[in-house]
């Protein structure tokens, strides 16, 4: 028996923050969903490392006319398979030479579906498990000042979605079924903090929620309820009865959650309330409280969380002949997609978006990149 080999197929994102409201924005607070900051996003290509063996493509999602007419199969050296999955039938494309989709394949795709092809703007999942089997994935749009709830569906242009498709090919050209493709790597790299902002949300074998920028074999959590100061000004939010707004979700009913006034020395003075770890500028997230407002008591209140999986917790385990596998022991190890018996074909559909909740999310970081590459590996046949 020959020793099983990996084989790694790399997708590079580029990315960068501007504000277009920045300079309007030097008198208000600064920050999150505030102004009119917009994230550059572009796409750098795909390729198979080592051979052939390992493909990736494209699924067709868009409805009536096709992503990719005759000619564009021609002008991208793509080819069109239509492929079963259970009772259903996908069509794909793969590239003809199996080096990979090139980067103007990718734009063209995504300009035909309508999502996002090089601006993601801040939404938001709302609370959520980071391993979701049951529940329905959304994003939802930012705020507008006062508007508590986050019930209002991001569009399309916001995020970016990749529908992806796994084959492995044998030496004799065959499909080969029963294997797992796995995200060994996904390395975020950025200034100033801006890649804590950026998730991937990935439906395929497992629905997993993953931070790129966090390599930790853990769940993390990030709140998604708090005080903000959305308006003009450095204050946080408050109504006409003078009681601090509080944004998203909590474990109590918001009606239930106390309200107190401060001594007269706490007013007008920055307060972290939220428990940031930058308190070094003002920003939506760390602001002051207007005098005689009342403020909430946000620690009692419990914020939720949007649950995440450390890239650690979905790498797999390496046994002693090369083979990955399921470390239940050690609670990692997740495959994203599975070749099977029925459609030898493994799908897995990326959902790349940046979170308005995560701190790093401000205009002071405007204006600077991160570099998002993901790695693939599945064993050789």
């Amino acid at each position: 028996m020959t020793k099983e080999k990996k084989l790694s197929l790399r997708i590079g994102l580029l990315a960068g923050i501007t504000s277009l409201a920045l300079l309007a924005s030097t008198a208000g607070s600064l920050a999150w969903y505030a102004f009119s900051r917009t994230v550059y996003l572009s796409f750098v290509g795909t390729s198979v490392a080592t051979s052939s063996l390992l493909n990736v493509g494209l699924v067709e999602t868009s409805e009536g006319e096709p992503s990719f007419s005759a000619d564009d199969l021609v002008t991208y050296n793509l080819e069109r398979e239509e492929a079963t999955e259970g009772t259903e039938t996908k069509v794909v494309y793969w590239s003809k030479s199996r080096s990979g989709i090139s980067l103007l394949a990718l734009r063209h795709y995504l300009e035909k579906t309508d999502y996002a092809v090089d601006k993601l703007h801040p939404v938001t999942t709302g609370s959520m498990d980071a391993l979701n089997d049951t529940d329905p994935f959304k994003l939802f749009r930012s705020p507008e000042v006062s508007e508590t709830e986050f019930n209002h569906e991001a569009l399309k242009g916001a995020y970016s979605v990749l529908p992806l498709a796994f084959r492995v090919i044998n030496e004799d050209d065959e499909y080969v079924a029963n294997r797992n493709v796995w995200l060994t790597s996904a390395v975020v790299s950025a200034e100033h903090d801006v890649d804590s902002s950026v998730r991937m949300y990935i439906e395929g074998a497992n629905n997993v929620l993953v931070k790129p920028a966090d390599a930790e074999n853990h769940i993390g959590e990030t709140k998604v309820g708090g005080v903000l100061s959305i308006g003009p000004g450095e204050y946080y939010d408050f109504g006409s009865d003078k009681k601090e707004y509080c944004y998203g979700e909590f474990e109590v009913d918001k009606d239930s959650i106390t309200y107190s006034a401060l001594e007269e020395s706490e007013y007008d003075v920055l307060d972290n309330i939220n428990g940031v770890s930058d308190t070094s500028q003002i920003t939506t997230f760390y602001a002051k409280h207007y005098p005689g407002t009342l403020v909430p008591d946000i620690e009692s209140a419990v914020p939720k969380v949007q649950e995440h999986y450390g890239v650690g917790k979905i790498k797999p385990s390496v046994n002693a002949e090369g083979g990955f596998y399921v470390d239940s022991e050690n609670g990692n190890g997740v495959p994203i997609a599975t070749t099977t018996a029925d459609s030898k074909i493994g799908f897995a559909t990326f959902t790349i978006f940046v979170e308005g909740w995560d701190h790093s999310i401000i205009d002071q970081n405007a204006g600077y990149s991160f570099n998002l590459s993901l790695n693939f590996e599945i064993d050789r046949v």
